[in-house]
Parts: structure tokens; sequence; C-alpha cells
């Protein structure tokens, strides 16, 4: 398995790998160097040496995300980390490919999450919501029954979305938000309530 990311991301992601006895073969970072590896693990930063294998995702950004799945599907298949301390409702639960969904995440029943997004620890997404693919769910997230979250969003760390909310492709919804009311696409919202 390949962590396509070497930052603080990769390193919790590789954790979780390890948790469900994945072997890890190589990060990937063409940003910075990393002579020694991370954990032991070689840490490649020219993309045609690294191994035929399958790759996650372990960046948060939701655009980088997204080009780097994009990037990568063409010559690797995509592989979801799914911590074993995710509790996931076995009804009617769809999860698209290339997920990160991490330590004491709750998903409800009737859910449908696309692919490529990130569902950080201690976050939940309750019945008959739908999350688009390439998000990034920040830790301890609250995502009510029946909302619609568009692609490429970003919800900061501690915000809640209340039921039935409607938020647009690359939202923006900052830190501690509560969001009462829909959000349109391309859209920034912060405070409570987030305006």
């Amino acid at each position: 398995m390949i962590i396509v990311g070497a930052g603080g991301h990769a390193r919790e992601v590789f954790n979780e790998l390890r948790l469900d006895k994945q072997h890890v073969t190589a990060f990937y970072d063409e940003v910075n160097e990393h002579p020694l590896g991370i954990f032991g693990v070689p840490a490649l930063s020219d993309f045609h040496k690294l191994p035929k294998s399958k790759f996650v995702l372990g960046v948060g950004k939701p655009e980088l995300r997204k080009a780097l799945y994009q990037r990568f599907i063409a010559y690797h298949d995509p592989a979801s980390v799914i911590s074993p301390t995710a509790q996931i409702s076995t009804y009617h639960v769809e999860l698209g490919e290339g997920l990160n969904v991490m330590h004491g995440v709750f998903i409800g029943p009737n859910v449908r999450i696309g692919s490529g997004t990130l569902i950080n620890a201690k976050s939940s997404i309750h019945h008959d919501s739908r999350v688009g693919s390439f998000c990034e769910i920040c830790l301890g997230v609250l995502i009510a029954g029946a909302c619609t979250i568009g692609e490429s969003v970003f919800i900061g760390m501690g915000a809640m979305v209340l039921p039935g909310i409607h938020i647009g492709d690359r939202a923006v919804i900052g830190a501690g938000a509560v969001v009462t009311k829909d959000v349109p696409a391309d859209v920034t919202v912060k405070g409570i309530p987030a305006q």
C-alpha cells in the first residue's frame, strides 16, 4: 500500500493501516525529501519509482485530495482506510472508493459518501445524509440527519450542520461553526450561527 502524502495526516493513516494489519510499502511526497523514510518505510518523491501497489490518500485539503487521486488512479488502484473503531451502519450505506474513515467515526443508516472523502476522528454523519466526493470533514464534526454536502467541501473542526441543511460544492465551513441554513457553492461561512 502506498500512502500519498507524508505529513501529519499521512502518519495517522499509517497508524490506522497498521492497526488493520495492512502493509505499507511507501509514502509519496513530491515536496519534501525524507532520506531516512518515515517509521522505517521509504518516502519517495519520484512518482515513477513507486512500487506497483494500491494507494490511499494521506492529505487533507479537498483540492489536493482530488488532484492526487486523479493522478494516481491512472497507475494504481485506490483503497480506503476505515478504522476498526469506526461505527458504520449496516443499513443502506454507500461508500465511495479511496476514503479515509478515521478513529471513532459514526456513519448512520441510509448515508452515501462519495469517493476520496476524508472523515476525520470522532466525526458523525447521521441518517439519510449525502456527502460528495473529495470533502474534508475535520475532527469532531457533527452532520445531522438528511443533510446534503456537495463535492470538495471543507468542514472545520467541531462544526455542526443542523438537520436537512444543503451545503454547495467547494463551500468552506469554519471551525466550531453551527450551520443553521443552506450554504451556496463556493461560499465561506463561520460563527454561531454560521454567516
